[in-house]
């Protein structure tokens, strides 16, 4: 099979995975949100949204330097073994800390602590999640995505079941925090039984650490490590902002809108995570290299602006018809959170490129500005207008740090070009058309 075949295959087996955890998804949070109401779902989500917040200290930026070290013929079992050490590590030292400053202030939190600290600690299990980039640097995606698929309907039949029987909040947290323990599982026992012949090595001389490896490795990712720090506060902290300045019920509101935009930003890591092995091989020919990105970055902002339109559309209709009267303040929020997809989809380009480059100081440098203008904006607009503010903050962050920084440093200045072409696209697209309709006939 071909480079772009293969490519264009794992892509299809991500997106098609994706689709389907897109429906599955969310009719259970359809009916969750309808069971729990408001103020219950928003706890729920306060929850995920504080472990999305800490899995930075788990994923420690290695996800796609992992990819590269792979592609570039790096002995996987010593790539992966120390990887899955330093992550873990990351994990437990993450737990610590979040579990200190969790007792310490439980007074002041708008949630049981308990659950969060159970949650800090369920996840460092996904230290071995990156043995899903082992997969993406083959090419075979597929393999994974069986696991996440069987994962997706045994806990998708536990929550159906708790929603006939009518059980508590509690249930459906010990549902998700199965699915992290059960995907850690599935991923490490999916490698082996991939690579058979390597259980040997693995079992024996192969997992001993070597520190001057993952000192190495630790060092290309330190930027990544904060930048992913400074990428889960852009996310979620509008949630736990709104859970701790105005309730649950709001968190619960913005939570279903959040969810109808952020579920799409599965499509572009698809795509450029299964291009990116293709865009490492042919960056020492920069017109291919730098054609093959811009083609990328058309594609991605075409779909986020069809997305967002047709989102925009049905919201007043979908929103109270699936989730109910109680969230029709959701639908001014997804109005406004859905039109940052633009500026996520061409971003996650945007990313791949950096690691390419080398330029990860700016990775973080753009995520940390993203960072703090959106927990200024939200101090400011969450007072005043709820949920609708924190709407507009993360648009606004999103829109400069993710395309505008771009034009202040001449080592960015090409992306900067390639994302204005993308966005002046179908302006210069209607311009040929109009100039071609007003050819004379020959």
């Amino acid at each position: 099979m071909t480079s772009n075949r293969k490519s264009i295959s794992n892509a299809i087996w991500l997106l098609s995975e994706q689709m389907i955890v897109l429906v599955i998804t969310f009719l259970i949070s359809v009916f969750l949100a309808r069971h729990l109401g408001p103020a219950l779902f928003g706890e729920y989500n306060f929850i995920l949204a504080f472990v999305a917040l800490i899995a930075p200290f788990t994923s420690l930026g290695l996800n796609a330097i992992v990819t590269r070290e792979l592609v570039n013929g790096v002995d996987q079992v010593r790539v992966l073994s120390n990887s899955v050490i330093m992550r873990f590590s990351g994990g437990v030292i993450g737990a610590l800390i979040a579990i200190v400053l969790l007792i310490v202030f439980r007074e002041h939190i708008a949630v049981d602590y308990e659950w969060l600290i159970i949650f800090a600690l369920v996840n460092i299990m996904s230290a071995f999640y990156v043995i899903d980039f082992y997969f993406h640097a083959e090419e075979t995606s597929q393999y994974l995505v069986a696991v996440r698929l069987v994962i997706l309907i045994v806990t998708s039949i536990a929550k159906v079941i708790g929603l006939i029987y009518q059980f508590d909040l509690s249930f459906f947290l010990w549902v998700a925090f199965a699915n992290i323990m059960l995907k850690g599982i599935g991923y490490m026992l999916m490698y082996f039984y991939y690579n058979e012949r390597l259980l040997n090595k693995v079992s024996s001389r192969a997992v001993i650490w070597d520190k001057d490896y993952s000192l190495s490795l630790l060092n290309q990712s330190k930027w990544l490590i904060l930048s992913g720090f400074m990428y889960a506060i852009c996310l979620k902290i509008d949630q736990l902002m709104l859970g701790q300045m105005v309730n649950a019920s709001a968190v619960g509101t913005y939570a279903v809108a959040a969810k109808l935009s952020e579920v799409w930003y599965f499509l572009p890591l698809a795509i450029t995570t299964s291009f990116f092995p293709k865009l490492l091989k042919v960056r020492s020919d920069k017109d291919n290299y730098y054609q093959q990105i811009q083609i990328l970055c058309h594609y991605l902002l075409a779909m986020a602006v069809i997305i967002a339109v047709l989102v925009s559309l049905i919201s007043p209709w979908l929103l109270p018809f699936a989730f109910g009267a109680s969230y029709l303040p959701a639908v001014s929020i997804l109005n406004i959170h859905i039109w940052g997809a633009c500026f996520i989809f061409m971003r996650t380009l945007l990313s791949k490129w950096f690691i390419a480059e080398g330029l990860l100081k700016f990775s973080l440098f753009t995520h940390g500005i993203a960072a703090v203008i959106n927990v200024i904006l939200n101090l400011f607009l969450i007072p005043k207008f709820g949920g609708i503010g924190a709407a507009y903050a993360t648009l606004i962050s999103y829109g400069l740090t993710s395309y505008a920084l771009l034009w202040c440093n001449p080592q960015t200045l090409i992306m900067a070009r390639i994302m204005t072409k993308s966005l002046l696209f179908p302006w210069f697209l209607g311009k040929d058309l109009v100039s071609y309709l007003r050819k004379p006939p020959h």
